[in-house]
């Protein structure tokens, strides 16, 4: 274990931990509380990955007067420039941070609702194989569009914090706004959920049909949820991609999908707290495994095949001791409920 950077490990770790558990609990909403069957979350967040990206390499070299038809962001003169003039103005790098942000949640909540009401008219049964579909798509289209660099996809992509010399302090700070980020999406995630819309989107799961006997809105409740999930999934791609500074099609293959659903099957389908629990323990044997197997001089065996036995073990056991996951759902308490029950107890 000689070398083992404890520091550089941590916050490798939270700043995996703060983007994937963004993932996981628009997931829980969406599937663990209001029912929808999402194994397409990978479409949002390339979608939101992409923007950023592209956005942000492009505007760089076009504001400093480089020719982006002479010199693209996507090949090897316009990756030059870009570390070039990447950290020469604070001032436009979080400025495109900001509006990268603002545009991921816009333009991936747009195609969560546009695609809400198709993939409803196919059934129930059926949502979660047409998302899956449609993020193969995605990734099929990305690999052969040049304008994004195709199968090679952007690189340097200045990170808004950039401009700070010393690399540690910059990804510490980084990271402390991907935990604000993170902060955000839990409130607002709350918020919803012990709303009198958090009931209603846990009747539509429960009884579909007993939710459309009652006069609810089905399609568009569904439809405002997608929205508001996959707008902050995008954000999480923005900030995955100034993370690594680079963003190929080969980053939004189905497994980021099904990552988000072992963190949620293994936290509770339904709780948020279980979704960063999920999150944590998923991202910490991913973090783990990264950092330790080059240190044991392992190459036989990939890193990668490791980690989904132990996830795979991980849900295994986790489902036979309690199939509704570490930290099940609660049952909801409504001031009505709670009343009756302070009655009951004098």
């Amino acid at each position: 274990m000689i070398g083992f950077d404890i520091v550089g490990f941590i916050i490798s770790w939270l700043t995996l931990f703060g983007i994937y558990a963004i993932l996981s609990l628009t997931l829980n909403m969406e599937s663990g509380v209001s029912g929808v069957t999402n194994f397409g979350k990978v479409v949002f967040y390339g979608i939101g990955a992409y923007i950023s990206a592209t956005l942000t390499t492009y505007l760089i070299l076009m504001l400093n007067g480089v020719d982006i038809v002479e010199n693209p962001p996507y090949n090897i003169n316009g990756v030059i420039l870009l570390g070039e003039l990447g950290s020469k103005n604070p001032v436009l790098n979080i400025g495109l941070f900001i509006l990268s942000v603002f545009l991921s949640f816009i333009v991936a909540g747009f195609v969560g609702y546009l695609l809400s009401y198709p993939i409803l008219r196919v059934g129930p049964e059926f949502v979660g194989f047409t998302l899956l579909s449609t993020g193969e798509l995605l990734r099929i289209f990305l690999l052969h569009f040049e304008p994004v660099g195709a199968s090679k996809g952007l690189m340097a992509i200045p990170n808004p914090l950039g401009w700070i010399p010393d690399s540690r302090v910059r990804e510490t700070l980084y990271l402390i706004v991907i935990l604000a980020f993170l902060a955000l999406t839990y409130t607002v995630m709350k918020r919803l959920l012990n709303s009198p819309l958090g009931r209603t989107l846990k009747s539509v799961r429960d009884d579909e049909t007993a939710a459309l006997c009652m006069g609810k809105h089905v399609p568009k409740i569904k439809a405002l949820v997608l929205f508001i999930g996959s707008g902050f999934t995008g954000v999480a791609g923005t900030l995955l991609s100034y993370y690594f500074t680079s963003v190929n099609p080969n980053m939004f293959v189905p497994s980021v999908t099904f990552n988000a659903w072992a963190m949620i099957i293994l936290g509770g389908m339904g709780n948020l707290t279980g979704s960063l629990l999920g999150a944590a323990l998923i991202t910490l044997v991913d973090r783990l495994l990264t950092f330790i197997t080059p240190l044991l001089g392992i190459t036989v065996i990939s890193p990668d095949y490791v980690r989904w036995i132990i996830i795979g073990l991980l849900i295994v056991v986790v489902l036979i001791v309690n199939p509704r996951g570490i930290l099940p759902e609660k049952p909801i308490k409504t001031p009505a409920l709670q009343q009756v029950e302070e009655e009951l107890k004098k």
